[in-house]
């Protein structure tokens, strides 16, 4: 039968469960820590390391203590929600959230009311998010682009590469993290890129590299199943005949037969017949799709609207200058495509962007608005070992995200001191005569807007971290403590900066999550309940019969 846990055990087992989770997390705060080592019983080889809060939290699947992890589970759910949507502050949410909940516990366990409370935290938000929009400014300068990629990565050379790359490519650019050598490099590509797979190797057969060019190339953009022979060879003669060089075939699959004619197709010297299969989830491959028709200038051909590789005629077919293929990926590089036409699309995608609250929907818009920017690039990690490669490649994906955030909405001065600003506008917006609970909520989040300055000081082995707030305090608006600096000091226009988008998802995840966690009156166990594999429960479409149950 089910457990049920009240008052005030409630509390005291969220409040265990968001330290155990939050001493986990917090220590990656800071430009002057190391990584976790994640050891995990079913990961072969050496153990994994982290210095990503959210990536830290989601690796914490359950606590053995039943009634903590509740409370480790409610913090983990926002920390992988702001990994999701910025790429860093995870650390900085865990902080406000632990700060914020346990000082918002005592204030219950006095007598307080934990509704009213948390509508004047929630209440302080808004004040603390429109102070922080007063302070937030555009990035002007790749210095800035580097400055801000240092403060997420903390490894000079890699900011230095990112910040190279994002002042040529779009904040939505593809770019893309491979493993190296023994030295960090990156280059350009240009054009528009899609992964894909080759249904057969034929068309690879004595190509150096396993790379193919193709010019002069003609696109069939369908969602065919394609099995109709004498189709397929009509259309091979009718672009062979309309001066093309070469024929992409676009389908969702392909017979055996066809396949076949494509052997023989290998024959003809000054005629490359290729197949290509979209990979990803069927939102994913529709939008590859109508990608591929404006910059081909094109037609996406589909079965439930009627057509038919029988009744296809050349003015659907789009058309490609310069292209390429491989066995993961293919790319045009000059595309027949309208350019007014395809900036009103990245228009369109961009309002919807910016929108949008769902991560998984963000993901693939962001994928399509870098495609159609056209370029890209690729960033080769490097490290001497397996672990060291890993981590490498999780600072660099990290900042990267954090760098795209800060593209589109500003930057701030980091180091807790954007935070550490918000205080005076609680103070005027808090009115003098508050009721307790008013004053409750006011003391609470001067606290959390210190935590995160004082927390960062305490990761560096600061022995006076209240000095070094009341300076920054005192200093001019814009200013933040670096850590780094020989001889710290608080600088304007040099210090460390952040993501605004990271700081005010921060504020909304840890001081919003911990008030919504303030008021969990009760806590019921259910009896062998599914293991929630990602935050926030069982991924859609999950077969629960394959889950092992606990």
């Amino acid at each position: 039968m089910a457990r049920v846990l009240h008052q005030p055990q409630t509390r005291d087992a969220i409040k265990a469960g968001i330290d155990t989770l939050a001493g986990a997390v917090i220590p990656t705060l800071g430009p002057l820590t190391g990584p976790v080592a994640l050891d995990d019983a079913n990961r072969k080889g050496s153990p994994e390391l982290l210095d990503d809060g959210g990536v830290i939290a989601r690796r914490i699947l359950e606590l053995q203590d039943r009634d903590a992890d509740i409370g480790a589970m409610l913090l983990r759910e926002a920390l992988w929600e702001q990994r999701q949507r910025c790429g860093d502050g995870a650390a900085t949410a865990a902080v406000l959230y632990q700060s914020v909940f346990n000082a918002g516990r005592r204030f219950i366990s006095a007598g307080g009311d934990a509704m009213l409370l948390r509508e004047q935290l929630e209440g302080g938000i808004k004040i603390m998010l429109e102070a922080l929009r007063e302070q937030a400014h555009e990035i002007n300068s790749p210095a800035e682009i580097e400055r801000l990629a240092l403060s997420v990565c903390g490894d000079r050379e890699i900011a230095r590469a990112l910040a190279d790359i994002f002042d040529v490519l779009s904040p939505h650019g593809p770019v893309d993290v491979r493993d190296g050598g023994r030295d960090l490099q990156h280059e350009f590509f240009l054009g528009s890129f899609w992964e894909s797979k080759v249904p057969s190797g034929i068309v690879f057969e004595g190509v150096l590299g396993e790379r193919i060019e193709l010019k002069n190339t003609a696109w069939l953009i369908s969602d065919f199943e394609l099995d109709d022979l004498s189709a397929l060879v009509a259309l091979v003669s009718d672009a062979y005949q309309a001066g093309y060089d070469s024929l992409a075939i676009v389908a969702k699959s392909f017979s055996e037969q066809i396949i076949a004619a494509q052997g023989a197709n290998k024959q003809m010297d000054d005629f490359t017949l290729v197949y290509i299969e979209p990979t990803g989830l069927v939102d994913e491959q529709e939008a590859a799709l109508e990608d591929l028709a404006l910059i081909s200038d094109g037609q996406v051909l589909r079965t439930i609207t009627g057509h038919t590789p029988g009744a296809i005629t050349r003015d659907m077919l789009g058309a490609s200058e310069l292209a390429w293929l491989d066995r993961d990926r293919f790319g045009i590089i000059a595309g027949a495509g309208d350019e007014e036409t395809v900036q009103r699309e990245i228009a369109a995608l961009e309002r919807r962007f910016a929108l949008s609250d769902d991560s998984r929907q963000r993901e693939v818009l962001r994928t399509r608005i870098g495609r159609l920017h056209g370029g890209s690039a690729v960033v080769y990690a490097h490290g001497s070992s397996e672990s060291e490669m890993r981590y490498q490649k999780d600072l660099i994906e990290r900042a990267i995200a954090a760098i795209r955030s800060a593209l589109l909405g500003g930057i701030l001065p980091g180091g807790g001191t954007a935070l550490l600003r918000c205080i005076q506008s609680l103070r005027e917006n808090f009115s003098a005569d508050a009721d307790p609970q008013e004053r409750a909520a006011l003391q609470i989040l001067i606290e959390a807007a210190t935590a995160p300055c004082r927390q960062l000081l305490a990761n560096a082995g600061h022995e006076a971290p209240g000095i070094v707030v009341d300076k920054i305090l005192s200093g001019v608006n814009g200013a933040a403590y670096d850590l780094r600096a020989e001889n710290a000091s608080v600088t304007a226009g040099e210090g460390v900066i952040d993501s605004a988008a990271a700081v005010t998802t921060a504020v909304r995840q840890g001081i919003g999550g911990a008030a919504l966690a303030l008021t969990v009156d009760t806590i019921v166990h259910r009896v062998n309940p599914p293991l929630a594999i990602e935050p926030g429960g069982l991924p859609l479409g999950t077969d629960v019969g394959n889950i092992e149950l606990k």
